[in-house]
């Protein structure tokens, strides 16, 4: 039931799926460098899981104290 082609024919098809490939891959790797920015921003506006403010984030004094 195998048939074989020609290296010859199969070699378009082959070079359109791998741009495709390239292509999505390349939208996935920035999408994720979006999501990191995102999460970074996130982890930086938010308390620790003690609920105390991140000490690496500087913090601005109360005006009435």
């Amino acid at each position: 039931m195998s048939q074989q082609i020609s290296i010859e024919d199969a070699f378009p098809t082959f070079q359109k799926r791998v741009r495709e490939l390239f292509e999505e891959n390349l939208l996935l790797r920035a999408q994720v460098d979006v999501l990191e920015r995102q999460l970074a921003a996130a982890q930086q506006n938010t308390p620790t899981a003690e609920g105390h403010p991140d000490p690496s984030v500087p913090t601005t004094p109360d005006p009435g104290t």
